[in-house]
């Protein structure tokens, strides 16, 4: 019987990790639909590194990667170093990693879910890890192929390692080192591994001081996976993410109240009401089960990060997490949700589901604390078939929102259309092309991507100032001139007087420019659902001049 038991729940555990892997891996080069421009940089600079050994500015093996200038964490990029060189730059390259790295934190949650003393049912841990392996928020960024996951997943790993430590103090000599490596995984981790390591330590320093022999070994290896971060910490480019932090905000709210408070009061004032706000919008049913991600790219049709019958068991979880308040469990879990949203609450955007990603594991212990109560010794038959019913129905509704609905109402936010523009561009050699760079996000890599550009040609094409200053010049432009391309905003002034595809969204040429200067459509690109993506024109510099009379100085290259 025994055996029966263990086999049914081998049988159980495999299961749940192959619908992950389903989930994490199907139509991967498809879905989502295009390749975005953090994918792009993040691809195109591990081929950098595959076959230069540098990256697209020509520093070699950097602590941080200057994509766009927001120096990225480098793991992510290192890992997809070997996917590249078997794959290929394909779409799913970048993406490879964060699917593996889902995988990872199913496996990671089955187990947390098990350590834990206070659930009660055997059901649990498969019931959770199962609900976990389906929550949009890890299947939409274990699809995503940016750092995000891997930093999240080692993140976890870290932690689970923290808290078995505290019953077998050898698996802290895990913990401590896999959290700091951790930070190198995604800007999150990189400022938040500190405060869940110290606070880790004085929340349980009667348990750990214990074991003083694998807790400073532990921290001696994490102290120095960290030197590399300590180096960075001194460098300009360590700060790069401070521009998102809302002081606009805090100092307009500062002065409507100016007439009634001082400025050393109305600043501090406002920043606690603007942090409050955004603090707590990471705990609000509203934005975890109905409402979601404010931000396009980082959302899918329909669905909230958890799936909205879920609000039930995370407000009966919270219950029972006060319910066992002095329990090590409940601390635990208490100090990852209070700490982790710190965070992502001091940036602009109202709720981050990238920069709050790790706050998913807390979260969902919670939701499956909730769970847990609910089908123990409550009618267990009747309670797991009903989350049955809700699983097979959140199923569907992942299927219809994200494999459906996802792919083409959001392919142009997620750079839908550069494959085709570089097929179009690949087509003629011997045209020049300028692509309009207003409103689009950094197009130079997405077309370095999908042409394949060899790497040590766009490195030549960088200013060497900044190679020479990788982690203090921190300002991005976004021209580039390589190829046959030139990547900038249309100048009207002289790009009609030039023989060139003028290349745009549909709101880079009217109608009016078009008929004014001549210009001829060669060809158009359209998303799934029919909008434009892009537009090329081909320029006539002959007719424009002569139309004018060549007035225009440019016009003496066309006599």
């Amino acid at each position: 019987m025994h055996f029966i038991k263990n086999f049914a729940a081998t049988i159980s555990f495999l299961l749940i990790v192959a619908l992950g892997a389903f989930l994490y891996f199907y139509k991967l080069d498809e879905i989502p639909n295009g390749l975005y421009v953090d994918e792009a940089v993040s691809g195109y600079n591990a081929y950098s590194v595959l076959k230069t050994g540098k990256d697209e500015y020509g520093k070699p093996f950097p602590l941080a990667f200057r994509f766009f200038g927001s120096y990225s964490p480098p793991m992510h990029t290192y890992l997809t170093v070997p996917i590249i060189y078997f794959r290929g730059l394909k779409i799913s390259s970048p993406r490879v990693i964060s699917g593996i790295s889902g995988l990872v934190l199913v496996i990671a949650v089955f187990f947390f879910i098990k350590s834990l003393k206070i659930i009660r049912s055997p059901l649990t841990p498969f019931l959770g890890a199962f609900l976990f392996a389906i929550s949009p928020w890890l299947i939409f960024y274990s699809r995503a192929g940016y750092e995000m996951n891997i930093g999240f997943a080692l993140f976890s790993l870290g932690v689970l390692y923290l808290w078995l430590g505290l019953k077998k103090p050898k698996l802290l000599l895990l913990g401590f080192p896999i959290l700091s490596l951790s930070s190198y995984g995604a800007h999150t981790e990189r400022f938040l591994v500190p405060i869940i390591a110290v606070l880790f330590l004085l929340v349980f320093k009667k348990v750990l001081f214990l074991s003083k022999k694998y807790l400073s070994s532990s921290l001696l290896l994490a102290f120095l996976i960290q030197l590399p971060n300590i180096y960075f910490l001194s460098t300009p480019a360590f700060f790069t993410k401070s521009t998102l932090f809302y002081k606009g905000a805090i100092f307009s709210q500062a002065e409507k109240i100016a007439n009634f408070l001082p400025t050393f009061i109305g600043v501090p004032l406002a920043f606690i009401r603007e942090f409050t706000s955004q603090y707590l919008s990471y705990f609000s049913p509203r934005s975890l089960f109905f409402l979601g991600d404010p931000d396009l790219q980082r959302s899918i049709p329909e669905l909230s990060v958890f799936y909205f019958w879920m609000v039930i068991p995370y407000l009966y979880g919270i219950y029972r997490l006060f319910k066992s308040i002095k329990t090590d469990e409940t601390k635990f879990i208490s100090l990852l949700t209070l700490v982790i949203p710190i965070f992502p609450a001091l940036s602009g955007d109202p709720f981050s589901s990238q920069r709050a990603l790790p706050l998913l594991l807390p979260l969902s212990l919670i939701i499956f604390l909730g769970i847990d109560g609910l089908i123990y010794n409550r009618k267990i038959v009747y309670w797991s078939l009903t989350f049955l019913v809700f699983s097979v129905f959140s199923l569907l509704l992942l299927w219809r929102s994200y494999f459906v609905l996802f792919p083409k109402e959001r392919a142009k936010i997620w750079g839908y259309g550069f494959s085709p523009l570089a097929e179009e561009i690949r087509k003629r050699p011997n045209e020049k092309f300028v692509i309009d760079q207003s409103r689009t996000k950094p197009a130079y890599i997405e077309l370095a991507y999908f042409l394949e550009y060899p790497p040590e040609e766009l490195q030549r094409s960088v200013d060497p100032k900044v190679r020479e200053n990788y982690y203090s010049m921190v300002d991005f432009k976004q021209e580039y001139r390589f190829a046959n391309m030139e990547i900038r905003n249309i100048e009207w002034k002289t790009d009609i007087y030039k023989e060139q595809i003028l290349v745009g969204d549909e709101l880079a040429v009217s109608e009016s420019q078009q008929k004014e200067h001549f210009l001829t459509e060669v060809f158009e690109i359209r998303d799934p659902i029919g909008y434009i993506v892009f537009v090329g024109y081909k320029t006539n510099p002959a007719r424009k001049c002569a139309a004018t009379g060549n007035f225009s100085l440019y016009c003496k290259n066309q006599r």
